[in-house]
Order: structure tokens, then C-alpha cells, then sequence
């Protein structure tokens, strides 16, 4: 009995990992309907069903939502607790034209079935707006709508049953049973984090079947960032600005990703040159680039334990690994800020060796390697800067930590020299561009936007006739209702954590909110633990990342206000790699068990949606 009460205490975390589980399965899966549904439609759409209780309104925060394709009949999905609910609404199509549905069936366990198969039993819809017409007959419905928003509404009346806890039962055996089976084959990865690698290998997976399987420019901007990277396919200089053969670069707001000081399309084209033998797609050509990246920074995991936990944050997020799965800069700039946190983190990194060294041939050679690293930071979108200057104070504050006055001022002045080696590859890359341009390229830049922005979208339209998204502060549009009515932050979280194609592909509300909490928690935890248990030093750190990654935030909030209305999580995913670069240096203070939980947590979450939303729904060359 000892030894067994021994064991327990031992292992009494993954005995609350499978209570949790259980837990949760039951929440979500066993006290929810489940809603079964053949319905066939003419173009993608969205199939939404509301509910309220007695008294209340339908509204976006109690809704359930699928995407339906005209070539797909079936589908299931989870609502609410159907306990208390006295009416739903159901949304059968966004379109202005016909859909008809020939079966939806509600089931709960405890409940009587909600069931519509008949043409009786549609007739208990009552439609409400934007239908011009609807038929019951043949035991369908066939609605015709005259707006992008027909519904109807059906009055529930939940009636009890016997409850089954015999599936309970066995869904929570077979649970702990899982994760008992696991734990034991793995729970030995836990140490220095060996897990990291294993979960990174599964996303490459991911990355590389989304890379695969998914058509040409389903994905954000793809096409203007493909013609970029076409461009330096037989190129080594930047552009003339209007040369004829790079108009396709051009957005519609008359901006090519060519005229930024961005380096990653070099990179892109000059790859999808090498693979050109491999006679492969243009577009998966160049997804090449972020696929062998994100091989790069598992590879590196392998190899350094010190960095798993600068790669860890990468685990948290969908959108993350959606970035490494089509052409794009944003994957090229997380690649290079792992390895810039890296070099700063990893006491045998090259950066770390250079600081060290006073004399020996081989500290130029550490100098050479940390100065391009750094200076690739100062070649990444803006939003990047505000990483780099947490690195650098995270630099700063580690000197003065580890050091004496003598010592610390010499650090510095490496520090400096690396800094000052890196910007020379800025200031070639701007070299060049005036060299090709001339110096007055910023208004060529501005006269080519004049000419080839969308009327929506360019400066000289009259506001009013301009897209509505754009410049709402100018249109009287307050502060409060960006924030409230056209809910930035929340459109911000989602596209951060799982959002897919031109923002077409999302997850139901009860996704989003086990995200929300899990991550909340996770992140409270980390804070606490670090600015609680840890030093002045490690503080001092902590709260820079805060500070930096509200002023992103606010950043992109004020952006948005006053330039183009655009929710984009992906704008403040450098606070990932800040979080990472935080939580080695406080590692000693939080507890690897807990970090380990949140994570398989969060990257369980990522993967459904990945896997059931990603996959499954994205536009693609073949069916899988």
C-alpha cells in the first residue's frame, strides 16, 4: 500500500491530466447537442444555427457555424446545452439564391431528439427575414432567400430522458486509458523538453500536407508574394520601379513587396531556382522556402537542448504553422527571430562565445555569424522591431547581471560592434535599392501606387467612395465602437489562433474559448511565476515583454483606427518568440510539469483546428 501510495504521488500529475480530460470530454462533448446535417447548396457558404432562452435575443456570442461546399451533402457539428434553451434560430445560407436542406437532427444525451427529416416536421420553421420564398414539400426545405441572411426559427421544448452513463463511462475509460498508454511510452521526453522536437516534427507534417494539398493563392496575399518571389528567380539586384515585368508584385493598394527592405522573397526565388529540376507547381515552388525553415529550426531542437524553449511558443498556435505552409514573409521572419533569441539564450551560441572571448582568431568568425543573424532582424517586417529591441535589452540586462563594471563596459562595446556589422546588411540592401532607383525612389514608389491602386483603395479617391475600412477615424468612426461593435480584439485573437484561407475557414465560438482560457491561464501562470518567484533581473525582462507587446498591440489597434481596418493576429505574432526568449531565462523558476500540460493542451487545441478546419476545408488540388 505504500509503495502504490508512493506511485501515486509520483505520477498524482498526470492522475489530474486524465481527470481534466474526462472532465472535459464530458462538458464538451456529452452535456452539448450534436447536430447532423445533409443540405445541399449552390456556392461555399455558412450554415448557422443561434439559440436564446426564454426572454432573450439571438446574438453572435450563442451561435454554432459550418462551412458548406456545393460539393458536400453532410455535415455535424456541436451546439449548447439544449437544458434551458427555448428557441433556435437557423441560417441555412450567406448567399442570395436557393439551398435546400433535407435533414437536421439534434441529439443530446438525456434529451429527446430534435429531429427535421419530414416535410411536417419542417414545417414547425417559421421564417423571419430575407426569405422570398421557401417550400416543405418532399420532405425537404427549399429556401429561397432574397438577402445574404434568411432564417428561420424553431420554438424547442427540451423533453428529459433516461440518461446514458454506460458511453460516458466507457469514453472516460478509453480516455484515461489513452492517455495512461502515452504517458508511460513518453513521459521521459519531459526531460530538457525533449517533446519539443516530437510536437515540431508533427507540425512539418501539417505544414508540408497543407503545403501540398491546397490550390494556388488560397492563402492570404499569396499571389503578390509568389510574383515577389518569381522575381528574384533571376534576379539579385531590387527592381526598377515600374519595370512592366514585376506589375504582378503589385497589390491592390498599389504596394509591391519588392519595394520593402524585406529579404526573405530573395531567399524564396533563389530556392524555387534550385528546385526547378523537381518540375514542381509554381506555387508549391515556392512554399519550399518555409517548409525547409521550419525543418531548420526542428533540426536545430534536435541538436541544442537550450533551444526547445524558444521553439516551444511555436506549439501554440494553428495560425503559426499556417504561415510555414504557404509562400509568405512572416515564416522567414519567425525563422530568423528563433535563432536571433537563440543566439542570445544558448550560452555556447556564437553571439555568447563573442561576448566571451577576448582574444583568438575564431571570435571573428563568432562575430561574422551573430552579426548576420542580428542583422537579418533589421530585414523583417516592422512589426519585428519591437522583438529586436527586447532581444537587445534582454542583452543588456544579462551583462549587467553576469558582470563587473571592467568586464561590462567591454561587453557592451562587442555587443555594439556585432549591431554595427549586422546593419551593414541593411545598408547594402538600401544601397542597392537607390542604386537601381535613384534617390528619388520614394516618390516613384508613391507615383506607381497612385497609378495601380484599386479606386477603393487609393489615396486620391474621395473618402467616401473609398473602401469603409479605411481611414475610420477620419470618417468620424470612434475609438470605442472599433473596439466594441466591430470587435477588433476578438477578430484579432481568432485570426491568431486559427483562422484559414482569405479569412474564410474559422471554428465555432466553443474553440476559440478553450483557446482563450487555456492560453489566458498559460500565460498568467508564466507571468506570475517569473515576476513573483524570480529576481530583479528576470523581472526587469518580464516586463519589458509586457510593455513591448502592449505597444504592438496598440500599435496594430491604432493602425487599424486610422489607416485600414485589418484584425490580423499574425501582426503580433512576434510576441511568441518574445515568450520563448523569457521563459529560458526564467526556466528555473516555472515548473516543467505545468509548462508541459499547457502545451500539449494548446497544441491538441491547434491541431483539431489544423487538422478538422485547415485541412478539410481549404480549397485543394486532390481529396484526401
Amino acid at each position: 500500500m505504500g509503495n502504490l501510495f508512493g506511485q501515486f504521488r509520483r505520477h498524482w500529475f498526470i492522475v489530474v491530466v486524465c481527470l481534466a480530460a474526462c472532465a472535459a470530454f464530458y462538458a464538451f462533448f456529452i452535456n452539448r447537442a450534436h447536430v447532423d446535417l445533409i443540405i445541399n447548396v449552390d456556392k461555399r457558404t455558412t450554415f448557422k444555427i443561434y439559440w436564446a432562452e426564454a426572454g432573450e435575443h439571438f446574438s453572435e456570442k450563442k451561435m454554432a457555424q459550418v462551412l458548406v461546399k456545393p460539393e458536400r451533402q453532410k455535415y455535424s457539428f456541436f451546439l449548447t446545452d439544449l437544458k434551458n434553451i427555448a428557441s433556435l434560430r437557423i441560417d441555412p445560407q450567406e448567399y442570395v439564391g436557393r439551398s435546400t436542406i433535407e435533414e437536421i437532427r439534434i441529439e443530446q444525451n438525456g434529451l429527446q431528439d430534435i429531429v427535421l427529416t419530414s416535410s411536417e416536421d419542417f414545417a414547425r420553421l417559421k421564417p423571419l427575414d430575407q426569405i422570398e420564398g421557401h417550400s416543405t414539400a418532399q420532405d425537404t426545405l427549399v429556401t429561397v432567400s432574397s438577402g445574404r441572411d434568411p432564417n428561420f426559427s424553431l420554438e424547442v421544448r427540451a423533453v428529459a430522458e433516461p440518461f446514458d452513463w454506460g458511453s460516458v463511462v466507457v469514453g472516460w475509460v478509453f480516455i484515461g486509458t489513452i492517455i495512461l498508454l502515452v504517458y508511460g511510452a513518453t513521459h521521459h521526453l519531459g526531460f530538457a523538453f525533449r517533446y519539443v522536437p516530437v510536437l515540431l516534427m508533427a507540425v512539418l507534417l501539417y505544414a508540408a500536407t497543407m503545403a501540398l494539398i491546397s490550390e494556388r493563392n488560397v492563402h492570404p496575399d499569396e499571389y503578390v508574394h509568389i510574383a515577389a518571389a518569381r522575381y528574384y528567380q533571376e534576379h539579385w539586384l531590387p527592381p526598377a520601379i515600374g519595370d512592366p515585368a514585376v506589375v504582378e508584385t503589385y497589390s491592390i493598394y498599389g504596394v509591391s513587396r519588392l519595394n520593402s527592405n524585406e529579404i526573405s522573397y530573395l531567399f524564396c526565388g533563389r530556392i524555387a531556382k534550385i528546385v526547378a529540376p523537381f518540375q514542381l507547381p509554381e506555387h508549391l515552388a515556392s512554399r519550399v522556402l518555409n517548409l525547409l525553415l521550419l525543418g531548420l529550426i526542428l533540426l536545430f531542437t534536435l541538436r541544442v537542448p537550450d533551444s526547445r524553449l524558444v521553439a516551444l511558443p511555436l506549439l501554440l498556435s494553428p495560425q503559426v504553422w499556417y504561415l510555414f505552409s504557404y509562400c509568405n514573409s512572416d515564416a522567414f521572419a519567425l525563422t530568423v527571430a528563433f535563432f536571433a533569441g537563440c543566439q542570445v539564450v544558448v550560452r555556447t551560441s556564437a553571439l555568447n562565445r563573442f561576448l566571451l572571448m577576448r582574444q583568438g582568431a575564431r571570435r571573428w568568425g563568432y562575430l561574422l555569424v551573430a552579426a548576420v543573424v542580428f542583422g537579418l532582424l533589421f530585414l523583417l517586417k516592422k512589426n519585428f522591431l519591437v522583438y529586436t529591441v527586447f532581444l537587445l535589452w534582454v542583452i543588456l540586462v544579462t551583462i549587467w547581471r553576469q558582470t563587473d563594471k571592467e568586464e561590462r563596459l567591454a561587453r557592451v562595446r562587442r555587443m555594439v560592434a556585432v549591431c554595427l556589422v549586422g546593419l551593414s546588411l541593411l545598408a547594402v540592401k538600401i544601397a542597392a535599392d537607390y542604386q537601381v532607383n535613384g534617390l528619388d525612389r520614394r516618390e516613384k514608389i508613391l507615383e506607381m501606387r497612385d497609378k495601380l491602386a484599386h479606386p477603393l483603395y487609393n489615396r486620391h479617391t474621395p473618402l467616401e467612395k473609398q473602401h469603409a475600412n479605411l481611414y475610420m477615424k477620419e470618417r468620424g468612426i470612434t475609438l470605442a465602437r472599433i473596439i466594441h461593435q466591430d470587435r477588433w480584439f476578438e477578430k484579432t485573437f481568432r485570426s491568431a489562433f486559427g483562422v484559414y484561407g482569405y479569412s474564410t475557414i474559422s471554428a465555432g465560438f466553443v474553440y476559440y474559448d478553450l483557446v482563450r482560457w487555456t492560453g489566458l491561464t498559460f500565460l498568467a501562470l508564466v507571468l506570475v511565476s517569473l515576476l513573483v518567484r524570480a529576481g530583479i533581473y528576470v523581472n526587469l525582462q518580464t516586463l519589458a515583454a509586457v510593455g513591448l507587446a502592449a505597444a504592438l498591440i496598440a500599435v496594430a489597434l491604432y493602425h487599424s483606427w486610422t489607416k485600414d481596418f485589418q484584425p490580423q493576429g499574425r501582426y503580433l505574432i512576434p510576441i511568441l518568440p518574445m515568450l520563448g526568449v523569457l521563459c529560458v531565462q526564467g526556466k528555473e523558476y516555472l515548473s516543467a510539469r505545468i509548462m508541459t500540460f499547457f502545451t500539449l493542451c494548446m497544441f491538441l487545441l491547434s491541431s483539431y483546428s489544423f487538422v478538422c478546419l485547415g485541412l478539410l476545408e481549404i480549397p485543394r488540388l486532390l481529396r484526401i
